[in-house]
């Protein structure tokens, strides 16, 4: 069985500042290490199980934060950006078997961590889509589901775990921390590490019966920037429109078409 493991940093064990996400800042390096440990975590409990071949991509910032040295022999690492449509690498494609997603974070305008964000945080305050509050969550699922893989598991905070819950019911979640104002409230990343490794190996029984969600048949897509001038550049993209100075509308029944949409105004 094949599976693809996506990682970020935000909503790893014990990570609770900006700082802390951004390699330039001293602070950055214990934290790069975490990520790397908990992807190591997801592998380990992956191979456990059954898994023949694991797939591990480095989703945060360039790409280039996961230490390779440190994952299991077996595991395989996607480093650097590959300017594919978002949520759609090159190598992502139907063969796998279940996506799992690791270190993840509440989506730009809500309240479970204090780096919650949706891309990119210095331009998108709110990402609505269909009426409903998205993150970086829901626009990878909706990705692997639009290729005909489940998503079977998600670690971060609490809020990213309970939205996890909302758009893929019955998903496997490991919660790392809650977030309180500009702080957090956090799991050891020891327990965190054993959490996702069991989680994992149950991801691979779990992936035998799973489904990916039915996609909509239409999505409306309303982005809402911090700043008008993004707004009023993005609205030139075809087919989008501006709702407000800040918020942009685009309509399409092909998720495909919104990922790219997403990836030339986001």
């Amino acid at each position: 069985m094949k599976f693809y493991v996506l990682c970020d940093i935000e909503g790893v064990a014990s990570l609770s500042c900006w700082d802390e996400a951004r390699s330039a800042n001293s602070c950055y390096a214990p934290m790069a290490r975490e990520m790397t440990l908990e992807a190591a975590a997801a592998a380990r409990g992956l191979f456990s199980a059954g898994a023949d071949e694991v797939i591990i991509e480095d989703g945060h910032g360039d790409g280039c934060n996961i230490d390779c040295a440190l994952l299991p022999k077996g595991a395989r690492l996607l480093r650097g950006v590959t300017h594919d449509i978002v949520g759609l690498t090159g190598i992502f494609d139907e063969s796998y078997d279940g996506m799992l997603m690791v270190g993840f974070h509440d989506a730009a305008s809500a309240s479970g961590n204090p780096t919650s964000h949706t891309m990119v945080s210095s331009r998108i305050f709110r990402l609505m889509v269909n009426g409903a509050l998205w993150g970086e969550f829901e626009v990878s699922a909706h990705a692997a589901a639009y290729r005909g893989v489940p998503t079977l598991f998600a670690s971060g905070d609490e809020g990213l775990c309970a939205a996890a819950a909302r758009a893929v019911p019955g998903i496997l979640t490991v919660p790392t921390k809650s977030g309180h104002g500009y702080g957090v409230l956090t799991k050891t990343p020891e327990l965190v590490q054993e959490e996702i490794e069991g989680m994992a190996a149950r991801a691979v029984a779990a992936a035998k019966t799973a489904k990916p969600p039915v996609l909509p048949d239409h999505f409306h897509v309303e982005v809402t920037y911090l700043h008008h001038y993004d707004a009023y550049g993005s609205s030139h993209y075809p087919g989008a429109s501006l709702l407000s100075p800040t918020t942009v509308a685009f309509d399409a029944d092909d998720y495909g078409e919104v990922l790219r949409f997403f990836y030339f105004v986001i």
